[in-house]
C-alpha cells in the first residue's frame, strides 16, 4: 500500500464515523424531544346554548383523563372573565406519544363526538414550556414539582 492509498482509507473511515456519530447524535435529539413535556393550549369558542353541557362533558373528559392516562400530566380549563363562551384550555402531556393516545382514549372520543356541534371554532396553539412548577396538593401546598 502507498501513501495514497492509507490516506484515501483514513479519510473514508472518518467521514463513516462522523456519519455514525452525526446519526447517533440525530437519534439521540429525537429521544429527547420525544421524551420533552408537551404543551399545547386550545382555543374554543363555544354554542351560548349549550356552554352549560359543554362544561359538564368538558370536565367529566379532563377528570377521565388525568385519572386514567399516566401520560396526561395536567388539564386546566377556564373560561375568559368578560366572555363566558370563550374557553382556553392548557393541556401537558408526558411526551408526544402521550398526546398520541390520549387522542385515541375512549373518554377522548366520547368529548370529541358529543361535542361536535357544540364548538364554534377551535384553534390548537403549540408552545414550548420553558417552566412548568405545580404544588403537590394544590392549594393545600406540599412540595412543589417543575420540569
Amino acid at each position: 500500500m502507498n501513501r495514497t492509498t492509507i490516506t484515501i482509507g483514513a479519510a473514508v473511515a472518518l467521514a463513516i464515523g462522523a456519519a455514525i456519530l452525526s446519526l447517533s447524535r440525530g437519534e439521540s435529539e429525537a429521544a429527547a424531544a420525544a421524551a420533552q413535556p408537551m404543551v399545547r393550549i386550545a382555543v374554543l369558542e363555544i354554542d351560548p346554548a349549550q356552554l352549560d353541557a359543554y362544561k359538564t362533558i368538558l370536565a367529566e373528559q379532563q377528570e377521565a383523563s388525568v385519572r386514567l392516562e399516566p401520560g396526561v400530566l395536567m388539564l386546566h380549563s377556564v373560561a375568559i372573565a368578560d366572555s363566558p363562551t370563550s374557553i382556553r384550555l392548557l393541556e401537558v402531556y408526558a411526551s408526544r406519544s402521550a398526546y398520541e393516545a390520549h387522542l385515541r382514549s375512549p373518554h377522548f372520543i366520547k368529548y370529541k363526538t358529543s361535542t361536535e356541534k357544540m364548538v364554534k371554532s377551535l384553534e390548537l396553539v403549540e408552545t414550548t414550556p420553558i417552566l412548568l412548577c405545580a404544588k403537590s396538593r394544590g392549594q393545600a401546598g406540599g412540595p412543589v414539582t417543575c420540569m
